[in-house]
């Protein structure tokens, strides 16, 4: 398969946010397996990839043969994955076997139920679009981890934070590298080294102590790989369903205003004529920020508004305080974010019904 631009998995953000520990050449067979069934976007659990196919993601000839492939797909088959909801983690399988065909040097792949389920119905639980082609371009396992958990909000966000054991548990690493330097040095540091070396991001990290331990990072993001792919015309022929999201509040592209310097000497332009639903909730400082951090979002939407308003009402409540001023803002910010995230769901699920109600009465 030849990856190019257009060759995008909506990987759900399930998946994203599950539990494993594979090697590199694993990792690009299973989002191989994602895109073929994302493609297909039937019942049918099984797909098929040729040989060759294979030899485009696996470039060296002594790992690329039919038995190291077989040997790669066995080792995957063995492997779990785990998955969290309500109710705690849960573990699954990859594949549930393979086989070779001969005749037609393909490999015929069935994939777990629960793994088909997931990326048919990644509308449902959200996604992230994945680029096939820097993703087979990684050759640190970790990077393509972090690739998939930083990007599966530098859509919305340019700082992510992620907490170290939290990190630890979905590299599934938490019984090593006690030491944080340790850590730091040998998965962060290389993994976000290849990153930024593929052109298609620029990342800082900041460190969070608690006392004299680290306890998060802040990932300062800047996502320059577009997040819209397909026109609407090309879009059934490549990935199933995409346009439902074409109307909705935040797009899949990226608004340029998110590429901000963070040299603390540089001005960043804010757009005063940003609509925002109460400015009364805010002091001066905080209207200020909240304008430079979301002005890419449409808060005329009735969902984003909803989303500014359950926000808002968490934060007055926790701090106990009648407007938002700099000690209270942070916290508002990441409940915004996740708002929007909840209420961008919730749109795309009333977008997909009022469809189907339009489509049979």
């Amino acid at each position: 398969m030849e990856t190019n631009e257009k060759n995008i998995v909506m990987k759900n953000n399930i998946i994203i946010k599950a539990k494993y520990n594979i090697s590199t050449l694993e990792n690009r067979i299973f989002l191989m397996l994602l895109y073929k069934l994302q493609k297909k976007n039937d019942d049918i659990i099984k797909c098929e990839i040729s040989h060759e196919e294979f030899k485009t993601i696996i470039k060296k000839k002594q790992t690329s043969s039919v038995d190291s492939i077989s040997d790669l797909l066995v080792n995957l088959r063995k492997q779990s994955i785990y998955f969290k909801d309500e109710e705690g983690w849960g573990e699954y399988g990859f594949i549930n076997g393979f086989k070779y065909i001969k005749s037609r040097k393909t490999f015929k792949i069935e994939a777990s139920k629960e793994i088909h389920t997931y990326i048919r119905r990644y509308l449902e639980t959200g996604y992230t679009p994945i680029n096939l082609a820097i993703f087979f371009g990684l050759i640190n396992s970790n990077a393509q981890r972090f690739y998939d958990l930083l990007r599966l909000w530098s859509g919305t966000k340019s700082i992510i934070n992620y907490r170290i054991d939290e990190l630890k548990e979905l590299l599934m690493i938490e019984n090593k590298y006690d030491r944080y330097n340790d850590f730091k040095r040998r998965v962060i540091l290389p993994a976000i080294k290849e990153l930024n070396d593929t052109g298609y991001f620029e990342i800082d990290i900041k460190e969070n102590k608690v006392g004299r331990k680290v306890d998060s990072i802040d990932f300062i993001v800047k996502d320059l790989d577009k997040r819209k792919y397909f026109t609407k015309d090309s879009i059934v022929n490549e990935v199933a369903k995409v346009s439902e999201l074409q109307d909705c509040a935040v797009t899949l592209d990226e608004d340029k205003s998110l590429h901000v310097k963070y040299e603390t000497n540089e001005k960043v332009k804010v757009d005063t004529e940003i609509f925002v639903p109460d400015e009364t909730v805010f002091a001066k400082g905080a209207l200020r920020s909240f304008k430079k951090d979301f002005k890419h979002i449409d808060f005329k939407n009735e969902y984003m508004e909803r989303a500014f308003d359950d926000a808002v009402m968490i934060t007055l409540d926790r701090d106990d305080v009648e407007t938002i001023k700099a000690t209270s803002y942070k916290f508002f910010k990441t409940t915004l974010d996740n708002k929007i995230e909840e209420y961008k769901l919730e749109e795309q699920k009333d977008q997909k019904y009022k469809k189907e109600l339009e489509k049979y009465w």
